[in-house]
Order: C-alpha cells, then sequence, then structure tokens
C-alpha cells in the first residue's frame, strides 16, 4: 500500500522497538488505550494483546477499514478521522493510557489537543521528532512549548529510534517520551489563555535580556524576584506566573 507522504507515514517495522515500546507504556489488562494514528497496526496488535480494550484514531480509510476487518472480534473500536478536528468527548480521555507513533509535522499540535482537553489521562507514550522532544523537555532551555507543558505536565525522554527502524526512513532520529500530567499549577490552568500571551511575548526574542519583554508588556519598572537580566530560557515557570500576574493586573 502506497504510503502519503502528506500525512507523514513513517511506520515503525523494528519488532525489537515495537516491544520496547509496549513495555515503556506500563500497559495492564485492565488498562484502557487510545491510539493515535495506528497506520498498519503493527503497534496496535501489541496494544490490544496487553490492554482490556482500544480506540484507536485514524485519518487514512484504507488502514482503518484494514484494522477495523482485522479486529472485528477484539475489544476495538475506530474512528477514521482527523484527531485535531474530532470532538475528543466521543472518546473520553478520561483515566486511559494514550499512545502513538505521531506525524512529524504536527506532532505539537497533537500533543498540546490531549493537554488541553481537560481531560485526566493516565499517561501518553508518543514517538516524535527528537529535536522537537528536546524542545520539550525542562532540563533544557527553557522554551514556550516546555513552559506550556509545564503547566500540565511532566514530559521524560524513554529512548531513542534510529531512522533504519521505519518504512520510510526519515532523515532524523525519533525519541519516545512520556507524558504524566500533574496538578501542581491547575489554579492557573482557568489563566491559559493569558499565559500564552505572557509567553510570547517573552519568547518573541530569546537572545534578549527578559527586560526587553518586559518593557513590551509595560512592566518593566515593577520588582520581580527573579534577574530581570536574564533571558527568558534561563527563567523558571514560577518567574512566568509572577508576570502573568503583573500582566493580567494591567489588562
Amino acid at each position: 500500500m502506497k504510503l502519503k507522504k502528506s500525512l507523514g507515514q513513517n511506520f515503525l517495522t523494528d519488532s525489537f522497538f515495537l516491544e520496547k515500546i509496549i513495555q515503556s507504556s506500563q500497559i495492564q489488562k485492565f488498562d484502557e488505550v487510545i491510539e493515535i494514528g495506528p497506520g498498519d497496526g503493527a503497534l496496535t496488535e501489541l496494544i490490544i494483546k496487553n490492554s482490556k480494550s482500544l480506540i484507536a484514531i485514524e485519518i487514512d480509510q484504507r488502514f482503518s477499514k484494514k484494522l477495523e476487518k482485522k479486529y472485528a472480534n477484539a475489544d476495538f473500536k475506530i474512528h477514521n478521522t482527523d484527531f485535531l478536528k474530532m470532538n475528543l468527548s466521543e472518546i473520553n480521555l478520561e483515566n486511559k493510557i494514550i499512545l502513538g507513533n505521531l506525524p512529524y509535522n504536527i506532532s505539537s499540535q497533537i500533543i498540546f489537543r490531549v493537554l488541553e482537553s481537560g481531560f485526566k489521562f493516565k499517561h501518553c507514550i508518543f514517538l516524535i521528532q527528537k529535536e522537537l522532544a528536546n524542545k520539550f523537555l525542562t532540563n533544557q532551555k527553557a522554551s514556550k512549548i516546555s513552559i506550556q507543558c509545564q503547566l500540565f505536565c511532566d514530559i521524560e525522554p524513554l529512548f531513542d529510534i534510529p531512522p533504519d527502524s521505519f518504512e520510510p526512513k526519515p532523515k532524523v532520529n525519533s525519541t519516545l517520551i512520556k507524558i504524566t500530567p500533574h496538578d501542581n499549577y491547575k489554579k492557573f490552568h482557568k489563566k491559559y489563555e493569558v499565559f500564552q500571551e505572557v509567553l510570547s511575548i517573552c519568547f518573541a526574542s530569546p537572545r534578549k535580556k527578559i527586560l526587553s519583554a518586559l518593557k513590551k508588556a509595560d512592566l518593566a519598572g515593577e520588582k520581580f524576584g527573579f534577574d530581570v537580566n536574564k533571558r527568558a530560557e534561563e527563567l523558571e515557570i514560577t518567574n512566568f506566573f509572577e508576570i502573568l500576574n503583573l500582566y493580567e493586573s494591567k489588562l
């Protein structure tokens, strides 16, 4: 079956890494699982063997029909639709494990769709481009997306997978990440839209001192508990909460 480049179809074919993903997902026989973009079903088969039930979302009708027929006798349901456009209440992410070998071109959009959904899922296991994974991680320099994610969850890298493990071979390495939701900053969730505005201002010129961004936000004369001569990438999420509270007071 000819793969569609527009859908970012790079299928993992290496059985060693497929098994390793399942082990890392910590799926138990009582777990309900959601798989985003099952494609040819290499991971799907292993999920069904190890879980209570599986709901899959596949945009390519050729694969959704094939999988629906193949697993007609299993506790399996597939939605032939675009995950980014579907009503997530149809699949209910609550208390579920979410897996996916995500298309490189929309990985971050899918991740934020899950995080912003409001559902308290168990955890996510996503295979994404290594370069993007590094932007999400908090042990690197801070970025807009790493701080946004930190508001909702912890993200940890599990292991890398080389291009030779895929068909067709991508030009980059991939990283398996685990996303675990938390309520550490739940009181700020209701301010999420304004928080995004603040982060956009702060990371607009990441090489400049944060003082430059504070001037644009009309906050240069305010007192902060951090060094305003630092760059945005050097700040902690709590520093951005300080900026948020003062920014909000001037709206």
